[in-house]
């Protein structure tokens, strides 16, 4: 299930060196799977952020993207959906199949995901 148009939406895809992007997206707090993850205390779901990236990474390749390997996946901080959040995301491939990226939090500028992958 794609996540992109109901969960959150990529407002623009930009490109500094090469392998290098910068992804402007928001999150929508109003979806219902925060009537789950918690009822009274809503997070945004660590596998809906890794989603999230991922549906980005296909984006930029082209093509559907599998994280064959996660070598480090940190969370940071929490996304709490108090309104819609604006995140960015920052990504770098090398040799095609490397992957590092971090997840800041628009509102705060915190830092909310670290993740060094090997995709395919």
């Amino acid at each position: 299930m794609r996540l992109e148009g109901n969960f959150y939406t990529i407002h623009a895809i930009t490109t500094g060196n090469p392998g290098e992007y910068t992804i402007s997206a928001e999150l929508f707090a109003d979806h219902p799977i925060y009537k789950g993850h918690f009822p009274e205390q809503p997070v945004v779901p660590g596998v809906c952020t890794l989603t999230v990236i991922r549906e980005c990474l296909a984006k930029i390749v082209g093509r559907e993207v599998t994280f064959t390997a996660i070598k480090e996946c940190k969370y940071l901080s929490a996304l709490i959906p108090q309104s819609n959040i604006p995140i960015t995301i920052n990504i770098t491939i090398a040799d095609d199949s490397q992957l590092r990226a971090t997840v800041v939090n628009g509102n705060s500028s915190q830092s909310v995901l670290k993740l060094r992958a090997t995709i395919s």
